[in-house]
Formats: C-alpha cells, sequence, structure tokens
C-alpha cells in the first residue's frame, strides 16, 4: 500500500495499525533479510485462510536437525488450535544446522506475515535452539518486538549449550548452528550483550534439571529481566518434583504444555503457581503414549542424522556486519560474574570432559530432539501419562 501513499500518509498509517497493538511503538526494521521471499515463503507453514483467531496466532519454532511440521504437527499444533490459536510453524535453515543469522530472518518473515494477516500479536514458542534464534530475531528486527506477545522457550539454549562444546572440541569440525551454540562463541555474547530480553515483552524459559542436552539447564537457559520486561524462569521441577523430564520428552510433555498455555492464555509470563500438579506425569492433549514413545524415536533418528551428516565446517561462521560490534573478535573476554557466556571449559558446571570418554554415548545438543540411547529410554518409560 505505501508503494503509492505518500511518505506522510505512509507514516501515519503505520502509526494508526501499531496504535492498535498494546504498547506498540514504530521500530527501525533492522537489516535486509538473508534470503529472498520465496525461500522465507516456502520455510513458513500456516493453515490457507490464516486469519483472525479468537486466542491469536502462535509461531512455533523447532529444535536443530527438525522441521518445524516434524517438530509440532503431532503435538503443540493441533492441541493449540484446539484451544482457538491460529498456529504457524517454520523451518529453521537447514534444518536448523545452517547459520542462526539466517534461520532468524525466517521467523522476523513469519511474524510479519502472521501479524499482517491477522492483524494480531503474535506468540512465540522455540524448543531449543529454537529459543536461541527467537532472540536472535528480536534482538536485531526491532521492527517485530511490537507485533509479539510472549516469548517462550522450551529447553531454550539462551547461552548455549556445554554438550555442543564437547562435541565440536571431540572432532574439531561440526555444524554450523553447533559451533554458534558452543558457550562464549561469538553470537552467543552478541545476543546476550546489553540486555538479554526487551522491554514490553513477557518471557517464559521453562527448563529441566534432567535435561542432559542444554547444560548445565539452570545457567545455559534463563534469562535476566531488563527493566520493563517480565521474565519467568520456571524449572519444571517446582511444579512436578519427581519429574525426570529430560529433552527429549519437552514436545510431548504434558506439565510443560500446562505452563505454555498458562504463558499464553493470561497477562504476563507463566506462573507455575497457576497450575495444578495434576497435570505432572501427563501428556500433550491428544498425543498418546505410544506416539510420544514413536515420535521420541523417529525424531531422535531423524536429528542425528542431520547433525552428523550435514556439512561440518571448522569454525563459527562469521557474525553479520550488523551484529559485529556486540562481540568482538579478540580479545575473547573472561569468565565474569556468573560466567554465562563465558568459554564452557572456563565455567565451573561445565564436566563434560569426564562424559564425553568412550564417546560411543553421542550427546545431541541444544534444539536436537535426541539424547543418549539410556537417556531415550527413561523419557519413553516417563511418557506413560495419565490422560489429561
Amino acid at each position: 500500500m505505501t508503494r503509492w501513499l505518500t511518505p506522510l500518509l505512509g507514516a501515519a498509517v503505520l502509526a494508526s495499525v501499531l496504535a492498535t497493538v498494546p504498547g506498540a511503538r514504530a521500530q527501525a526494521p533492522g537489516p535486509a533479510l538473508p534470503e529472498p521471499p520465496p525461500t522465507l515463503g516456502a520455510a513458513l507453514h500456516c493453515p490457507e485462510n490464516l486469519g483472525r483467531s479468537s486466542r491469536g496466532p502462535v509461531l512455533l519454532v523447532p529444535g536443530t536437525g527438525l522441521s518445524g511440521p516434524e517438530n509440532w504437527d503431532w503435538s503443540y499444533r493441533p492441541a493449540l488450535e484446539a484451544q482457538g490459536f491460529a498456529v504457524c510453524t517454520v523451518d529453521m535453515a537447514d534444518l536448523g544446522m545452517g547459520d542462526i543469522q539466517v534461520s532468524a530472518g525466517r521467523i522476523v518473515y513469519a511474524v510479519r506475515t502472521m501479524h499482517e494477516k491477522t492483524g494480531q500479536q503474535v506468540a512465540l514458542v522455540g524448543y531449543s535452539q529454537g529459543g536461541l534464534d527467537i532472540r536472535w530475531a528480536l534482538k536485531y528486527w526491532p521492527d517485530i518486538r511490537p507485533m509479539v506477545s510472549d516469548v517462550v522457550g522450551l529447553a531454550p539454549a539462551n547461552h548455549g549449550a556445554d554438550s555442543a562444546a564437547a562435541i565440536c572440541q571431540a572432532s574439531g569440525a561440526c555444524g554450523a548452528s553447533i559451533w554458534q551454540m558452543v558457550p562464549g562463541s561469538r553470537l552467543i555474547r552478541a545476543v546476550n550483550n546489553g540486555g538479554e530480553t526487551f522491554a514490553g515483552l513477557d518471557y517464559t524459559v521453562i527448563y529441566s534439571r534432567h535435561d542432559g542436552v542444554v547444560i548445565p539447564p539452570r545457567e545455559r537457559s534463563s534469562l535476566k529481566a531488563v527493566a520493563g520486561s517480565r521474565v519467568a524462569n520456571i524449572e519444571l521441577q517446582e511444579l512436578c518434583p519427581a519429574s525426570q523430564l529430560a529433552h527429549i520428552g519437552f514436545p510431548a510433555d504434558g506439565a510443560v504444555y500446562a505452563l505454555v498455555l498458562d504463558a499464553l492464555l493470561r497477562p504476563g509470563p507463566a506462573d507455575a503457581s497457576r497450575v495444578s500438579p495434576a497435570v505432572c506425569g501427563t501428556l500433550v492433549p491428544g498425543v498418546s503414549g505410544g506416539t510420544a514413545e514413536s515420535k521420541a524415536t523417529e525424531l531422535s533418528n531423524l536429528a542425528l542424522s542431520r547433525v552428523f551428516g550435514a556439512p561440518q565446517v571448522k569454525a563459527e561462521p562469521a557474525l553479520a556486519s550488523y551484529a559485529a560490534a556486540d562481540a568482538p573478535v579478540a580479545p575473547r573476554p573472561p569468565a565474569t560474574g556468573d560466567g554465562l557466556d563465558a568459554p564452557a571449559a572456563d565455567h565451573p558446571a561445565w564436566n563434560m570432559r569426564g562424559a564425553m570418554a568412550g564417546i560411543g554415548a553421542m550427546l545431541v545438543l541444544a534444539g536436537v530432539a535426541c539424547l543418549l540411547t539410556a537417556s531415550l529410554g527413561r523419557a519413553r518409560g516417563r511418557q506413560r501419562p495419565s490422560s489429561m
């Protein structure tokens, strides 16, 4: 529309649209998206009749090695649609094995498209690497922030994952996104430099002390609030003390889903005190125990094949020019304070060298829906819930 409106009228129209979104302010659009529109459009999976819905749109962002539909179409997508949400999923670059900076551009495109089609703010839900991808998009494309209602991370790799460091160090080469999830990487330092959240947005982080992939869970997943933002960092065991939930179980776990729903349906981030402990040990509505088990195996195999079958590179991809100043190449900053964005080996909680002895137990990284064979077996055993 702005192609034929005068600049003044175009600005007035934009201001009018933004005024319909609570707390919205016009923001600079950020850098050009790194992929062409046809590629961006092909990566977004939405209902053909996407439009205004009773509870608003939700964008589901997958973990490493999985497409959006593979990660979500059997669990969260139908469950949220049954609740009245308009749900889309998005594929990350090279199924999450590519440059996270490129993947983030797909999220930007998705948010803009969904907001335009629905006229509503979009809730963002990301699993593992997906949570990190969302935050990169929000940081460097500020125009989408007023279009977003909630940011929810399920076992997100907000400060990387020590398992990523272990795998890259073991062979000296790994996928582009795996390098970027090594704690202390330039991408991790850049995304967290100058504040980890943004005013006006509600953030919910859900992690499990038994994650096994994004480790150590609290240190690597949690976010710090800035003035004007609201953040809830929730360890699942606060709600379900007996839960042994591992990384692979997040997309199917009923208690995690209940916390997500609490964040989406109520003002502010999720609050574990509002969620009944009766959800502990259940699955996402509509997911059977058999489906949870078969999907755990299927997705683990897919993710493993893609993680180790992707092009293996010797170093982290270069930062885009728009982000380079947020993480200078040298000198690498020492661990300070809690050391969240220090190199993994500098963090006091890093103990992966011992765990990596006899690497036959292949750790799957942040965002990969996969665990060690033993962990997968335990997760499948735990995912035989009572009905919701």
